[in-house]
């Protein structure tokens, strides 16, 4: 979906956009969309200087980084972005220096702005760095591979290195707590 600049009025724009699944190409080896995508935003402009506020919602299928079950999981989040025109650069190998306050800008090629893109972005941007079907997951077993959440597996427990022993006191007192 495209938003051609030079035929926004003055006043703002709104758009409530459902994106059905597979037209956003989110692709993550451990997590996919498992419902449409709404994104709804206000888009306003001065020129073509865009500033764009909104919001994503939809729900995401992850498999658990401790135990590798899949779970779904609601997914929101919240944006507030402004797009300029793409600069002309001198020469394209050089490098920019930004400011702070240049981090929440981004660029478009001045004609049309890809909101199917900038929805990919947020959905990635807001992506967790470690998918964990719930705090409390205690993970498999690293000797047998069970599922610790169901219950203690059959292994032996061996006796801890004594260079190890603090942490084992520190894990000790911290499950106290």
């Amino acid at each position: 979906m495209f938003i051609e600049v030079q035929d926004l009025k003055q006043e703002p724009f709104y758009v409530r956009h459902v994106f059905p699944i597979g037209e956003i190409k989110y692709s993550h080896e451990d997590a996919g969309l498992s419902e449409p995508v709404v994104a709804d935003f206000v888009l306003t402009h001065r020129d073509r200087d865009l500033h764009v506020n909104g919001t994503v919602e939809t729900a995401i299928r992850y498999r658990c980084s401790r135990c590798t079950k899949e779970f779904s999981k609601a997914f929101n989040v919240g944006f507030d972005l402004t797009y300029l025109p793409q600069p002309k650069w001198t020469n394209e190998d050089a490098e920019i220096a930004l400011k702070y306050d240049e981090m929440n800008i981004a660029y478009y090629d001045g004609i049309a702005l890809d909101v199917n893109l900038m929805v990919l972005e947020q959905i990635e941007l807001a992506m967790p760095m470690r998918f964990v079907c719930r705090e409390d997951c205690k993970g498999l077993c690293y000797k047998c591979g069970a599922d610790l959440n169901e219950g203690l597996c059959s292994c032996k427990d061996e006796e801890t290195d004594f260079r190890l022993s603090v942490l084992l006191e520190f894990r000790q007192k911290k499950m106290e707590k």
